[in-house]
């Protein structure tokens, strides 16, 4: 028995069709609001939650449970040689240290939990190399060395209606919030090593979308086959009207529209959209 199993969390924002094709398992997180609790992507729908919330509701997260991962970790591991688990920043959510948890439950099987210090398509287009990386035919150090690789090259930047949301979920400094408010600004976010930083701000919302096209285009530099993603949350025409012009731009390996899963728009609210990208 050789095979190698992959693991991610639900916030990885995989398409379904690459989540059946290459076999990668989904641990989802929790989605909590009032006294109700879901399982991400059970239950609750991307479009009912961003339409709660943008009717008052305040929805939070937290992560799976090392027992939600030991379950899944002793399936594949009757199939498995190597488990490689991803997960989601360990900077915004207790996932991957759930997920590291389970791991010492079940010392005799080789599960290897990453953090990507990524969060939607950041963390699933490093399970997707992956995957890729095993079909291929690849050992575990090759796909640990490549997925790296990949995390240095990776590169998010997203803009917010509104900093609400984040300052809700303790993401975000209140002084930052008051302050984006009162000058009626429209942020622009980026993942730097882990962490939510700022990247600029402008007064539009169009503004704010032409800024995500001209960071990733500065951070791309050369060109290359480069791999692009735009998650959205409720915001599906905006998103496709900026892959339009992504596409009119470079040269891409692949490239994804994707609905960010529930548990990451409850964290940034409806209207969250984001380009995620990397250059081999």
């Amino acid at each position: 028995m050789n095979a190698i199993k992959i693991v991610v969390d639900s916030c990885a924002d995989l398409p379904k069709s690459i989540l059946k094709r290459f076999d990668i398992t989904v641990v989802p997180v929790n989605i909590h609001i009032g006294q109700q609790s879901y399982e991400d992507g059970v239950g609750i729908s991307r479009e009912e939650l961003c339409l709660k919330m943008e009717n008052g509701i305040i929805a939070t997260t937290s992560q799976p449970s090392p027992g939600k991962f030991l379950e899944v970790y002793k399936e594949l591991a009757k199939k498995a040689s190597t488990i490689l688990s991803i997960h989601i920043t360990s900077k915004l959510s207790g996932t991957y240290q759930s997920a590291k948890l389970a791991r010492t439950m079940l010392m005799d099987a080789d599960i290897r939990v990453i953090d990507s210090l990524s969060a939607s398509m950041g963390t699933g287009f490093l399970a997707l190399a992956a995957a890729k990386a095993i079909e291929a035919g690849k050992s575990v150090r090759e796909i640990l060395s490549a997925i790296e690789k990949i995390k240095a090259q990776m590169n998010v930047f997203a803009t917010v209606p509104t900093l609400k949301y984040l300052k809700l979920s303790g993401r975000i400094s209140q002084l930052q919030e008051k302050f984006a408010s009162f000058l009626n600004i429209k942020p622009i976010l980026t993942l730097h090593s882990g962490l939510i930083d700022a990247a600029g701000m402008v007064r539009t919302r169009t503004k704010s979308l032409n800024q995500l096209l001209e960071l990733t285009k500065n951070a791309i530099g050369r060109p290359g086959a480069t791999s692009i993603a735009i998650a959205h949350a409720y915001a599906p025409e905006e998103a496709q009207r900026l892959k339009e012009k992504i596409q009119a731009i470079y040269k891409f390996k692949e490239i994804f529209v994707v609905e960010i899963t529930p548990a990451l728009a409850a964290l940034g609210g409806p209207g969250l959209i984001g380009v995620v990208s990397y250059t081999e």
